[in-house]
């Protein structure tokens, strides 16, 4: 049985607003918690899902994903007959171009076709948790569901956060009942996934009748009208868990990485559940004699010379000599001059800020600079 399951990940979601961090890549291929990058995650939940055969959808931007992933081997899914398939962008002949992601269903429907299992696990891939599809395919036979739809409880939304969230009603039994598509007002705090498992022949014959009618959107368009024809039950997951759809979201889950039991659960640090990425050989982080670190999540290959405080800072970081880094997100590469302050900043890569300079941005509202930017 847990064998019998293959992957589809999108790796761009049109609702998520990254700005500055998607301009040169895809929302999957955005760096994240030091080393990772978005997509290391839910592509790690499902090789540790026993699940083999993993096809990943690029539309655009998909130069720095494709360097990310390789072959698969960090993953150990480099294989033969199976294993990890980066399908590039592909315009629909009926409609000249991908319009959502019923049409990227329909233009990856050889491969979905020609794989070997039965069942597909669908997934966004901006969210981020540490879960066993396995689990969730024993429910979805259990409960002989046609369609089995993945979430968690969350607390009271605010508004802009609603405005990417899909909310479930469920019965007693499990059964949803109710899908509110980017609802004007939260009814309910079950929160979808963008995750969900569905037979193969099942998902090309809903996506293709939805196609043939001008439908785009597998949530509104597939799941949404066949409330009552279909049996779509909902699984939920009671572990951490965090959607990144915009600056802030990605901002927070950041920093949250510095608390030790977000730490352990997300990347299965408690379990046998560990989150993989692409291995680089750096040399170990160097501490000067007047650096001052608390509370941070640092890398390797890094230079750290004035103070760090409540940030994350990615492989080959540069902090000089009366430096302040403060609550800060500083990718890969970067440098921060001698006699700078940085404050609620996020550094793409390959930034440098000259000696002297102030940025300070705040916490609800995170200054973001650019890649390769020189301030």
């Amino acid at each position: 049985m847990k064998n019998d399951m293959m992957g589809i990940i999108f790796a761009e979601n049109p609702e998520a607003g990254m700005g500055e961090l998607t301009s040169v890549r895809s929302l999957a291929a955005v760096p994240f918690g030091g080393r990772y990058r978005i997509i290391d995650f839910i592509l790690s939940n499902m090789v540790n899902s026993s699940i083999i055969n993993v096809g990943i959808t690029t539309p655009y931007n998909y130069q720095s994903l494709s360097d990310h992933l390789g072959t698969g081997k960090p993953w150990d899914i480099d294989r033969k007959g199976n294993g990890l398939f980066v399908l590039p962008p592909k315009d629909i002949p009926e409609a000249g171009e991908i319009r959502g992601n019923i049409d990227t269903i329909i233009g990856i429907n050889h491969y979905i076709t020609k794989s070997s299992q039965s069942y597909v696990v669908v997934s966004d891939c901006n969210t981020l948790c540490n879960i066993n599809f396995s689990d969730v395919l024993k429910f979805h036979l259990e409960s002989e569901a046609d369609i089995t739809m993945i979430y968690n409880d969350v607390d009271k939304l605010k508004p802009r956060e609603l405005s990417t969230r899909i909310l479930l009603d469920t019965d007693e039994n499990n059964r949803v009942t109710d899908i509110n598509v980017y609802p004007m007002h939260q009814k309910t705090n079950h929160s979808y996934m963008h995750m969900f498992i569905i037979n193969k022949e099942l998902l090309l014959e809903l996506a293709g009748d939805a196609f043939a009618h001008n439908k785009h959107y597998i949530s509104k368009d597939i799941f949404l009208p066949n409330l009552d024809k279909l049996k779509i039950m909902g699984y939920k997951f009671d572990g951490y868990c965090k959607q990144i759809d915009n600056i802030k979201s990605f901002f927070d889950t950041n920093l949250e990485l510095l608390q030790k039991n977000v730490r352990d659960e997300l990347f299965g640090l408690s379990s046998d559940m560990p989150i993989y990425t692409k291995v680089k050989d750096t040399v170990p982080t160097k501490y000067g004699v007047g650096a001052n670190v608390s509370n941070s999540f640092i890398a390797d290959g890094c230079l750290i010379e004035g103070t760090v405080k409540n940030s994350v800072l990615f492989r080959g970081v540069h902090v000089g000599r009366g430096a302040t880094v403060e609550n800060c997100i500083v990718m890969q590469n970067s440098e921060v001059m001698d006699n700078c302050l940085l404050e609620n900043v996020i550094f793409d890569k390959e930034v440098v800020l000259r000696s002297g300079k102030k940025l300070v941005g705040q916490d609800t509202y995170p200054m973001v600079i650019g890649k390769k930017a020189v301030i």
